[in-house]
C-alpha cells in the first residue's frame, strides 16, 4: 500500500478500457457513430447502459448550468470500433475522457 504522500496509483485500473464522456445536450441523434460502430452506440449516440460510471455535472451548485455529462467505461475490446464512432461524430458529443476539457477529466490527469 502506498504511503499517504504519495499519489494513487492509476495503471490498470481500467483493464485495458478506457473512459468515454458522452455530453447528451450536445447530440444531435444523426446516428453516424451507431453505424461507425455496428451498433456499439445507439442512434442518439449513448453508449451501452452496462458501461455507464455516473452521471455528472460541471457545476453541481449553478442553477443555469446544464452540462451535465455521462461517463462511460470502453472496455477494450472496443477501443478501436468505438474511436471510429468518435471520429464519424460532427457534433463532438462522444469523446474520449481525457481529450475533453471537463473538470472530471482535469482531476484524474491530476492523479497522474
Amino acid at each position: 500500500m502506498p504511503a499517504p504522500s504519495e499519489p494513487p496509483r492509476t495503471e490498470g485500473l481500467l483493464q485495458g478500457g478506457r473512459l468515454l464522456v458522452y455530453f447528451p445536450d450536445d447530440n444531435t441523434c444523426d446516428g453516424a457513430a451507431e453505424l461507425a460502430t455496428g451498433g456499439y452506440f445507439d442512434v442518439d449516440n449513448v453508449p451501452p447502459w452496462d458501461t455507464w460510471v455516473g452521471m455528472f455535472r460541471e457545476d453541481p451548485e449553478s442553477p443555469t448550468q446544464s452540462e451535465d455529462y455521462l461517463i462511460a467505461w470502453v472496455p477494450p475490446a472496443f477501443v478501436e470500433v468505438v474511436a471510429q464512432g468518435i471520429w464519424v461524430n460532427a457534433e463532438f458529443c462522444i469523446q474520449w475522457l481525457e481529450d475533453s476539457s471537463t473538470l472530471m477529466a482535469k482531476r484524474l490527469k491530476d492523479l497522474r
